[in-house]
């Protein structure tokens, strides 16, 4: 879906895109190690007998945290290529 939204950001611009557009957008291997702290994180939650409330809304806050710097991220990219700057 990167490479789709990349090709067709590159199609409406005639000039080269930014480069925060092309980092967050472009397909590479690094959203794939976004999730990993949380996995590793839910295992260690599963192993323990008792959850506390305190772990669990850790868990949580943070997950939501990343998920929403993460679509700011992409979003802002996104929009970049649209903003003219006047000078």
């Amino acid at each position: 879906m990167s490479g789709l939204a990349l090709r067709s950001l590159g199609d409406t611009h005639w000039e080269s895109l930014p480069a925060v557009t092309v980092l967050v957008i472009r397909p590479n291997g690094w959203i794939l190690a976004c999730p990993f702290p949380w996995v590793v994180y839910s295992l260690v939650l599963t192993m323990r007998r008792e959850v506390t409330p305190a772990a669990a809304f850790l868990f949580a806050g943070t997950m939501f945290l990343a998920l929403t710097i993460l679509v700011c991220a992409v979003f802002i990219a996104c929009v970049i290529p649209f903003i003219t700057l006047k000078a």
